[in-house]
C-alpha cells in the first residue's frame, strides 16, 4: 500500500509536470506547394478573432515576422493575396495536481495531493489559399498562463516560431 501511494504520487508529478509544457502542432496540406505563395492577408470576417488585447497584439508581430521570414508579403484583403491568414485564441480554467511525498516516522509515507487552478491559453493560425478556398497550413499551441504578462509575451512569441519551423519546405 506504501509503494502504491508513492508510486501514485510520482506518477502525477509527472503528469503534472509534462502537461504543463508548451505543446505546438502544425498541420497542412501535403500535396500543397508552397513555393507559390507570395501574398498574404489578415482575414476581416475572423468572428472569433481576439480584439484589444496586449497577447494579441504581440501574436500578430510575431506571425507577421514568421511569414515575412518565409517570403511572405503582407497586403491588404482587397489585393487579392495568394493567403488569407487568421489567428484565433481562448482561455480556458485548468485544475493540475500536485502530489508531495514524505517519508514519516516508523517508515511509512505521508504525502498529499494539491489541486492548483491554472488558465491555458490556445492560439490556432490558419491559413486559406484563396484560389482554391479551402485550408493549407494550421498551427495550434497551448500552454499554461503565467501571472506575469511579459512571461506570457515571450511564450506567445516562442510558440509562433515553433509553429513557423515547421513550414513546409515545397
Amino acid at each position: 500500500m506504501k509503494t502504491r501511494l508513492a508510486l501514485c504520487a510520482i506518477a502525477i508529478c509527472l503528469i503534472s509536470s509534462i502537461a504543463a509544457g508548451q505543446q505546438v502542432s502544425v498541420n497542412y496540406s501535403r500535396n500543397q506547394s508552397f513555393a507559390k505563395y507570395r501574398t498574404y492577408a489578415w482575414g476581416s470576417n475572423n468572428s472569433n478573432e481576439i480584439k484589444d488585447s496586449v497577447l494579441a497584439q504581440v501574436a500578430q508581430r510575431s506571425i507577421n515576422t514568421a511569414m515575412q521570414g518565409k517570403g511572405l508579403q503582407v497586403v491588404r484583403e482587397s489585393q487579392n493575396p495568394d493567403l488569407i491568414l487568421t489567428a484565433n485564441g481562448g482561455l480556458k480554467q485548468r485544475t493540475s495536481y500536485t502530489a508531495r511525498g514524505i517519508r514519516g516516522f516508523g517508515g511509512g509515507m505521508v504525502g498529499g495531493i494539491t489541486p492548483e487552478q491554472n488558465v491555458e491559453g490556445t492560439l490556432i493560425v490558419d491559413l486559406y489559399d484563396t484560389r482554391t478556398k479551402s485550408l493549407v497550413w494550421r498551427g495550434i499551441a497551448q500552454n499554461i498562463l503565467s501571472n506575469s504578462g511579459n512571461k506570457n509575451q515571450q511564450m506567445v512569441g516562442q510558440a509562433i516560431q515553433k509553429m513557423f519551423e515547421q513550414w513546409p519546405k515545397h
